[in-house]
Formats: C-alpha cells, sequence, structure tokens
C-alpha cells in the first residue's frame, strides 16, 4: 500500500494546494495538478533541518558569530528560511537571506502550515505573517496576481523584510533562470526547486554552473536530490560533489557540493 495515501491530507484556501501532515507531525503543502510536495512527506522539517541548516554548514556558522549569506531557490513555505531566521537571531549572528521565488505563498496559506512550531522564537512568524500581510497585490509581478495569465510579468519584484536588528531576508519574485545575480556572492545555497522531472532547466548545467560562480570558497551547496546526472553536471563545473546520509526516516543520500 502506497504510504502517501495513509497521511493525513488537510484542504488549502489555495485551490491548487492541499496541506500534508508529514510523518514528523510538521505540514506541507501538494500541487495537486503535477502531485508535486513541497518537502520530503517522511519529515518536513527534519529533511530542513538536516539537508540544508546542518550540511550548508550555515547552522554552525551561526552558532558560531560568522555573518552569513545564504540563497535559496525555491523559498516554497518559507520553512528554511524560518528555521535560519530564528537561529541567527537566537545567536545574534548577522544574517542576509536571498530567497528567489516564482508563486509567493499568500500569509493565509502559510499561516494554515503552523509555522509557529517551526521555531522557537514564534514572534519570527508573527512579524513575518504580518508583513507579508502588508504587501499589496498591486506590488506583485502580472504572473502573480489572478487572472493574469496574459499579462507580462515583470522580470523581477524585490520584498525586503528586517527580520531582526541584524537580519534581513530579500524576497526576490523572479525566474530563477532570469535572476540578474551579478556582483552577488554566498556562504551557503539551499537549492530546493521542485524535482528535475519538473522543473528540468532549473538542474541544467548552465543553472549549475551559475551557482557555482555565485558561491564563496568553501561555500556549500546542497540539496535533496543525488540524481547521477545532476552529480555529474556539478563535478562538471568545477563543484566537489558527495553524498551523505539523509534524514532520520527520509531519503537514505541527500547532497552536498563544495567550492574549493
Amino acid at each position: 500500500m502506497n504510504q502517501r495515501a495513509n497521511r493525513v491530507r488537510l484542504p488549502c484556501q489555495d485551490p491548487t494546494l492541499e496541506i500534508e501532515v508529514t510523518d514528523d507531525g510538521s505540514r506541507t503543502l501538494i500541487n495537486k495538478a503535477t502531485g508535486d510536495s513541497y518537502h520530503s512527506s517522511s519529515g518536513a522539517i527534519s529533511e530542513t533541518r538536516q539537508v540544508y541548516l546542518r550540511n550548508s554548514g550555515v547552522q554552525e556558522r551561526l552558532s558560531s558569530g560568522q555573518a552569513t549569506r545564504v540563497l535559496e531557490i525555491g523559498l516554497g513555505t518559507g520553512m528554511g528560511m524560518f528555521l535560519t531566521v530564528d537561529h541567527a537571531i537566537k545567536h545574534g549572528t548577522p544574517l542576509d537571506y536571498v530567497a528567489l521565488e516564482y508563486h509567493w505563498l499568500s500569509a493565509d496559506v502559510v499561516r494554515e502550515l503552523a509555522p509557529e512550531s517551526w521555531v522557537d522564537n514564534t514572534a519570527v512568524v508573527a512579524d513575518y505573517i504580518r508583513w507579508r500581510s502588508s504587501v499589496p497585490e498591486s506590488q506583485l509581478p502580472c504572473g502573480q496576481l489572478p487572472n493574469s495569465e496574459s499579462a507580462e510579468p515583470k522580470l523581477t519584484s524585490e520584498f525586503r523584510w528586517h527580520a531582526g536588528e541584524h537580519q534581513v531576508v530579500q524576497i526576490q519574485l523572479v525566474d530563477a533562470l532570469r535572476w540578474r545575480h551579478e556582483g552577488e556572492s554566498f556562504d551557503a545555497i539551499y537549492f530546493d526547486p521542485f524535482a528535475p522531472d519538473t522543473n528540468a532547466e532549473l538542474w541544467q548545467t548552465p543553472m549549475l554552473a551559475v551557482m557555482y560562480k555565485l558561491l564563496n570558497m568553501d561555500g556549500r551547496f546542497v540539496t535533496y536530490c543525488v540524481k547521477r546526472e545532476v552529480r555529474d553536471r556539478l563535478k562538471a563545473v568545477g563543484f566537489d560533489v558527495r553524498k551523505i546520509r539523509g534524514p532520520e526516516g527520509g531519503k537514505r543520500e541527500v547532497l552536498v557540493a563544495t567550492r574549493h
């Protein structure tokens, strides 16, 4: 029997999405049209903590007070962002977090996922939801607005959330393939778009070469995907690539790629 069929599913305010309660009790989203999950059904928060915060070295950097720049490809539910910001504020560490997203979830949808259960400092979530709610729809790219399929979206719309005294999140609503990244550099990249079968172009060599260029020396690119063709492309652009053990109860292996 398909284990996913036994997991609790809940309706979502966005009719294109469905909420799934994953095995560690945290909630994620399922795209009803494609079946794509925003996180591992085996445990959304377990996956995010290990694959992104720990494997990237970001948790260690923030704990030791090292100012850190993170790039996330695919903001999704915001779980990686919330966990990273929460940890940075806890340790008083400067954080510059840049997230690229094409379809930015509304505050109401995020609220349905019970994000306050993801963090130690629930004020972080409350402040984000207030801020997200304050963004007028008129400021979103055309592609984000209802009934605007025929409109030509802007290349990029940028929104800045001051999450703490020294913690800033930039959310850029843009097709990642068209992002203007000149002058940017990061200590870690959370590479979290949908799987190669769904978002094939984001996993091709040109995009991965950009990721290599954007990383500082000894920076880490981390993702859940360990497909052979993805590993080969990462190696071809210069990364040192390795598979490591996945989160408890989840994927057997995940990927860490380092720029040396």
